[in-house]
């Protein structure tokens, strides 16, 4: 465990991990249990307040129990309340001076606060008084390590190896802290010492394979997953650990394999499945993918990220009627989320339904309104509707707070064209050619619905065609009269007939 980061983790542990039979010892059983299911059942509706009320009385009930002041301290550090939890945790220290838990979460409180010479100071105390140095010196381990002391936190793995030679977790721990260093000899020394040791662990293997995949070893690291996989071929978190390592080195068959086996052991492991259904979707297999963000969907209903997903795979798949049902589901369950709003916009800018768009958009400015993509978004939406002033302003929102290059870039380049607008600018895309011919040929190709830019780059012989035919922005008096002329009789969008200049022949299409 990392002690300096894992603050949000106390509670889940003296809730969920702590040996029900010591939590009883100097409290009754029926009493001490009653107090912790009220405890747990406020916790599980997120209501910190009353659970600390129910861990206070606990308390009073019980002021020698060790669960009572374990329970107290989590809940004080789950709200912020660090003195208070501080002190609860060196209540239940002082009240059995060889509990383990109780200096490992109080170096995690004296951690979270900055005070690191606290939490070394705890758990050194722990180490000489607990009944577990073990587990305390693979804590202070992950603090050194976290503080850079790489070679005091080795020194504190391998002595909490020789302690326990059985503690799997801190091989793993202990060879990722030489391979942090440089040292990749050592650290797989250190995997094949704790298989020389725990011959027949399975998760040993897995995170032996770990380590030679951290090291980019990857042939070996897909020996060390077989291997596992051998040893306990019905586990799912071998095939768990093998599949996302597969995924990494983009052996996509491999992972598919692996987390469809991890699916048919372990339905409800709901991160594998929705892995699964990503990789499905990035192999284009559409329905595979759908079926199994279904199935992470019955279990989780609540899960928008999931169902952001599906709608993402269902628009892929062209089905976007229940694309933007799925939208509309995440938009109904999580309505301060504007992920959705804005995937619901471009859909119906897809489909040209500008105003919908714009609704959407207005909702999502609602919620943040210093989005700049929305803002760009809705410049757009304002310029097609010939209102530019609102786009002007949109743009310049956007602009104003945007916080990467590409909305930047974006922007500036919308608001230029919006400026060429205002001050009266023209801006065409034409196709230049040598003879009439061969511009009424390609006349007949467009009336045929063939691409104007596409045609620009077949045929053109103007440097324009590069960008489809386009001229930019021009101001009148900028180009040759005959053409202009020709221009100012168009309507955006229309495309002229044959017009000669001293260049040669010019088929136009006016775009603003």
């Amino acid at each position: 465990m990392d002690v300096v980061k894992d603050g949000g983790q106390i509670l889940k542990r003296w809730i969920l991990c702590f040996v029900w039979g010591m939590i009883f010892f100097q409290a009754p059983v029926a009493d001490a249990r009653d107090f912790l299911k009220e405890i747990e059942a406020h916790y599980s509706e997120g209501k910190i307040d009353d659970a600390l009320a129910v861990a206070r009385a606990f308390v009073e009930a019980h002021a020698d129990s060790v669960a009572a002041h374990g329970f107290l301290g989590t809940l004080y550090a789950e709200a912020g309340q660090l003195d208070a939890a501080t002190a609860a945790f060196q209540k239940v220290v002082e009240i059995k001076p060889s509990s383990v838990r109780g200096y490992r979460d109080l170096a995690l409180v004296f951690a979270r606060q900055g005070k690191i010479s606290q939490a070394l100071s705890a758990l050194n105390r722990g180490i000489g008084q607990s009944d577990e140095p073990a587990l305390l010196l693979a804590e202070r381990a992950s603090l050194n390590g976290d503080l850079g002391k790489s070679g005091e936190a080795i020194a504190d793995f391998e002595a909490a190896l020789k302690r326990r030679p059985d503690f799997i977790e801190v091989y793993q721990s202990l060879a990722l802290t030489h391979i942090a260093v440089g040292d990749t000899l050592s650290a797989i020394a250190i995997m094949d010492r704790g298989l020389a040791a725990n011959p027949d662990n399975v998760m040993l293997m897995v995170n032996r394979g770990g380590v030679f995949h951290a090291l980019g070893m990857t042939p070996k690291a897909f020996a060390a997953y077989r291997q596992a996989v051998a040893a306990a071929p019905e586990d799912p978190s071998v095939y768990r650990a093998l599949g996302f390592m597969s995924a990494e080195v983009d052996s996509l068959d491999m992972a598919q394999t692996a987390w469809e086996k991890v699916r048919d052991l372990a339905p409800d492991d709901l991160e594998v499945r929705d892995a699964l259904a990503q990789l499905y979707a990035a192999r284009g297999n559409f329905d595979a993918s759908i079926g199994e963000m279904l199935g992470v969907l019955e279990r989780a209903p609540d899960g928008n990220l999931v169902r952001f997903r599906l709608a993402e795979v269902y628009v892929a798949k062209g089905d976007i009627a229940q694309g933007k049902a799925e939208l509309l589901a995440c938009i109904s369950r999580a309505p301060r989320w504007i992920a959705p709003y804005k995937r619901l916009a471009l859909l119906y800018l897809g489909e040209e339904k500008v105003d919908s768009a714009g609704v959407i958009y207005e909702k999502a400015l609602a919620i943040d309104p210093k989005d700049a993509e929305v803002h760009n978004n809705l410049g757009f939406i304002y310029s097609s509707r010939g209102d530019f002033d609102k786009a002007r302003r949109a743009y310049e929102t956007a602009m104003a707070e945007s916080k990467d290059a590409s909305t930047l870039r974006d922007a500036q380049g919308n608001l230029d064209i919006i400026k060429s607008i205002q001050a009266g600018k023209m801006r065409v895309r034409h196709i230049l050619v040598k003879t009439e011919i061969e511009a009424q040929e390609i006349l007949n190709k467009l009336k045929a619905g063939e691409d104007f830019a596409a045609l620009a780059r077949s045929y053109s012989v103007d440097p324009s065609k590069e960008n489809g035919g386009s001229t930019g922005f021009f101001s009148k008096g900028d180009l040759h009269p005959d053409f202009e002329a020709a221009v100012m009789k168009l309507k955006p969008n229309e495309v002229s007939g044959v017009v000669k200049t001293p260049l040669g022949y010019h088929v136009i299409m006016r775009v603003n």
